[in-house]
Formats: structure tokens, sequence, C-alpha cells
């Protein structure tokens, strides 16, 4: 992850003055001091931060060297960026893209990579798969992995080659991880209903299988029964994805029961966006009825009438964050050797309109 100057000498225990002219190469403090500071900063990650890094050469840039932390640094390469592809479903409706590979190539060039996107499919052989990932020469690979299958994992592993998984972990493989902290995104949704006095909230899931969204659903019903609050079977549903078929689950849903929650919580936007169209079709006020919040911050929520009440994804800080992780990896960060990692990325809340306090 980028950092200030500011906060890297707060971090490192040293002036922002000693940190300038340690990461300028200028005169002015003590060698043993250079080679301290250098060496934590390295150790931390943030070599890209050295003015003309590729030409280091003091007396702790040799000792670095050795070390085979300065080679990622000097050496310009590619980092992958392997799009992994099940049915596309989930793929189709995911419009964000764009900011994520923003958010790794600027990282990526922060540390004088470059971004290769390679794109695979399940249907391919598994030894193609392997040979476009190995051919394409890539330092490393950021993999985004919501569709890829535990079966697939241990070829990767079997594979000589570092990389990070974005948007899934296996808890049960010794991968780095960079995921998105659903518990929280749930969380502060759920409070701020109940800070507008809402008490009987359902779930309306896409019944997609991606962890993301079994996470999602786990971590309300856990939330619901944290705060005291009854989590009803007949309105804890899977509805269908992505609008369409949210709109008609939703609408067979409102067929059978007549007492509604005064709000649902949903397992994503398309899904929200299904049920405030199917709430309205059936005469019901959005937010006067019944409040509708979604997850993630697409596009969609803006095209809708009420705009959708959501949480947002940092999208690109989510790739950045991944090419950190990856580059620590490359440059063999001793605090990586002792165990893999796993970062999540968490959610803000964004107020629109189809969330409101309880009418009735």
């Amino acid at each position: 992850m980028a950092i200030k100057a500011k906060e890297l000498a707060k971090k490192i225990g040293v002036s922002e003055a000693t940190l300038s002219l340690v990461l300028n190469h200028k005169e002015g403090i003590s060698q043993k001091t250079r080679e301290k500071v250098t060496e934590q900063i390295m150790r931390m990650g943030y070599g890209y931060m050295f003015k003309n890094a590729a030409k280091m050469q003091g007396k702790s840039d040799k000792n670095i060297l050795e070390a085979g932390t300065a080679s990622a640094i000097e050496e310009k390469g590619y980092i992958g960026f392997v799009i992994y592809t099940d049915t596309g479903l989930f793929m189709e409706n995911t419009p964000f893209f764009p900011l994520i590979i923003d958010g790794m190539d600027a990282m990526a060039r922060n540390y004088s990579y470059r971004l290769l996107v390679i794109n695979i499919k399940r249907e391919m052989e598994l030894q193609t798969k392997l040979g476009y990932i190995r051919e394409s020469g890539c330092s490393g690979y950021i993999i985004y992995a919501p569709e890829l299958p535990e079966d697939e994992v241990d070829a990767l592993l079997g594979m000589p080659i570092p990389f990070v998984l974005l948007d899934k972990y296996f808890p049960g493989k010794n991968i780095d991880a960079v995921t998105l902290n659903n518990e929280q995104g749930i969380y502060i949704i759920l409070q701020m209903l109940v800070g507008l006095g809402h008490k009987r909230i359902g779930y309306l899931g896409s019944g997609v299988d991606l962890q993301s969204f079994a996470e999602r659903k786990d971590s309300y019903q856990r939330i619901m029964n944290r705060l005291g609050l009854p989590v009803e079977k007949e309105f804890f549903v899977d509805v269908g994805y992505p609008e369409p078929e949210a709109v008609n689950g939703v609408e067979a849903l409102l067929r059978k029961h007549e007492n509604l929650p005064t709000a649902f919580v949903t397992d994503n936007d398309c899904v929200a966006y299904g049920a405030i169209k199917a709430l309205m079709n059936e005469g019901y006020s959005v937010p006067g009825d019944v409040s509708v919040v979604g997850f993630s911050d697409r596009p969609v929520c803006m095209y809708v009438v009420p705009n959708i009440t959501t949480v947002r994804i940092p999208r690109a800080r989510f790739g950045g964050e991944a090419v950190d992780l990856l580059i620590r990896k490359l440059l063999k960060n001793p605090y990586n050797d002792e165990c893999n990692i796993k970062t999540e990325v968490s959610f803000e809340l964004v107020m629109r309109d189809s969330a409101g306090p309880v009418s009735r």
C-alpha cells in the first residue's frame, strides 16, 4: 500500500528530515542511522520510495543487494493479473474492473513493474491454463479468484511462481490473499438500519455460489443474533441473480406474504435493484413502506429511482493492496516468510434514497 513520507517516518520512529536524507541519498546523517533506516524501509516493503532506487550504491545498499531485496526494484518486469472465469455470470455483472486494474497498475508502477492481464476460463484444459500463466513470463501473479475452484488451487501451488489471490481465500491452503471484509460491510448496514428504527430486517440473497456472498449471508445471521433481532426464515431467502431473476423471485415472495419486514438487506446491488422494482410493481413505496439496501455500489445504484443505499468497495485500493502484498513476496520480506497473510479491505456506507426511517 502506498504511504506518505510523514506516515512512514512515524512508523520507523525518525524525523521527516532524516527520512528525506535517506530516501534522497543526501549527506547529513551517520552511516549507522542511514543503514538502520534503509533496512527498515526495505523490510516494510516501501523500497519504491527511494529516489533513483536502481542506482543505490552505498554500503547499506550493498547489504540489501546481498539479502536479495533490491533485485526486484532494479529489474523492470511484469506482474500478471489473471482473471479466472467459470460460468461468467458474476464476471459479466461486475462493471468496475477498470477501477481495480487502475489501482493495480498505479501500485505496480510505483515499484517499477507493469501490469499484464491474462484471461483464463475453467473450460480450458488444465495444462493449457498453466501454460498461459507460465509462458507469460511475469515476475508474479495476482489471481482474481471469486470463481476459482479449490480443485485447481493445488496445481497453482505446484508451480514455482509467487502469487496472491484477490477476492477469495482457501482456509486450508498456504496462500496469501486480499479479500473484502464482508462482515464489516453487513455490520454497518444493520447498524444504520437499527439507527433508523428498523427491528424487522429481512435478507435477500442471490443464490450465486460465491465465497463473498456466503460470508455476507452468514454475517447477517450472526449480527442479527448479536443485536437481539429475529431472523425470520420466510424473509431470509435467495431470490435470484441478476436483476430480472431477482424481480421474479421477490414478486413470488410478496405474493406469499403480506406482513413484510420494514427493511431488506441484499447481498449485492443487482438483487437490491430487482427488489425495488418488484416492491414498486406490487404497489409498495421504497423507502416509505420498505427500505432496501444494496452491497458494493455498482453504477446501477445511481440509475434507479430511488437511488440505492449501499456500501462501497474502495476498488482502486482493493487492487493496489494485492500488488503491494505480491511485491513484498517478491522482495522476500522476512515477515512474509513467517506465515501467509490475508488482508481484508473494508467498506464505507453510501446513504441514498432507498433507505429511510420506519414509518409503520
